[in-house]
């Protein structure tokens, strides 16, 4: 009975709080040494790049369908067009988020004559949406949910991990600094595997929210480059399991939301195959850009004639 009592109190007294301690330790570690991906930094480059950028008419904004997808310097070969590519991965994790990071830019947005808004969430599946509009409730920042939680990812996942030889914190793929003109820098980037890419994709059915979101994020623009002509892009993507009649409704009632707020709507085409595509339905390998870029600017010159 007595060895019995001590171990009881060896483990209620020692071993338990130990445990917790240990657990609460590793937790902290996770939170102290999270990792965006360079998100911040490649926000932060985006201001520097800007602040030595005088000329610049056109800005392209959205997330990551953008930052793969649309090159500012290939669009500011055509006559009037001077772009910068300022979206950003993830499409800045929150739409308060992003919007605030670009009112705080060293822009002259008086002197922004257009702006081609690319998001890829009118084409997001409902869970993909639902998870926008909870990042947009809890006010995540650009870096992504970088809050402590108290769980999270296993420790036994974790030792796995260096086991293989992999981080022991969460680790994202680290993306490179943008260019001079904002856009995706290939020639640093070597994860590009098209191949490898699940095109299984379906649309949001919920019109209430999505156009909630569309009036909301159309006005933080306006807002925001009051002169601009804003133009907002449908971004291309694989379509190859996509529902064509699905599709074009989606494309009709966000063409009629958008017009109601005197904005340009247009729909890319689809990409054609994968082999000019990165590593997602919506993200362009380098090929794949120049083909998207040319199509939206015939798209673009088409508005004009």
């Amino acid at each position: 009975m007595l060895y019995t009592g001590n171990v009881n109190r060896f483990i209620f007294w020692i071993l338990i709080p130990l445990l917790l301690i240990s657990y609460l330790a590793f937790r902290i570690i996770e939170w102290r040494y999270y990792d965006d991906g360079g998100r911040l930094k490649i926000a932060q480059q985006h201001s520097i790049n800007l602040s030595n950028l005088n000329d610049i008419n056109c800005l392209i904004l959205g997330g990551s369908n953008a930052t793969f997808s649309l090159s500012a310097e290939q669009m500011s070969k055509e006559d009037g067009l001077n772009c910068y590519n300022l979206s950003l991965l993830n499409e800045g994790y929150s739409d308060e988020a992003y919007f605030t990071y670009i009112s705080n830019l060293p822009i002259d947005r008086k002197q922004i004559s257009y702006i081609f808004y690319s998001s890829i969430f009118p084409l997001a599946d409902y869970k993909h949406l639902l998870k926008r509009l909870k990042n947009n409730e809890d006010k995540i920042g650009i870096r992504g949910d970088a809050s402590f939680k108290l769980f999270g990812v296993s420790l036994a996942s974790r030792l796995k991990n260096l086991l293989e030889g992999k981080s022991f914190t969460a680790s994202y793929i680290q993306y490179p600094y943008p260019t001079m003109k904002g856009d995706f820098n290939f020639e640093l980037y070597d994860r590009c595997d098209p191949q490898s890419i699940e095109s299984q994709w379906s649309l949001t059915i919920k019109e209430i929210q999505l156009k909630k979101w569309i009036y909301k994020n159309i006005s933080s623009i306006k807002n925001l480059f009051k002169k601009a002509e804003v133009y907002f892009v449908l971004p291309s993507m694989l379509q190859d399991n996509l529902n064509d009649h699905d599709f074009f409704s989606l494309s009709n009632f966000l063409q009629e939301e958008v017009t109601k707020q005197s904005v340009i709507y247009i729909e890319q085409s689809p990409f054609p195959t994968r082999d000019i595509l990165c590593d997602g339905v919506h993200h362009a390998n380098e090929a794949g850009r120049e083909i998207r870029t040319s199509d939206l600017l015939k798209l673009i010159s088409s508005f004009k004639n």
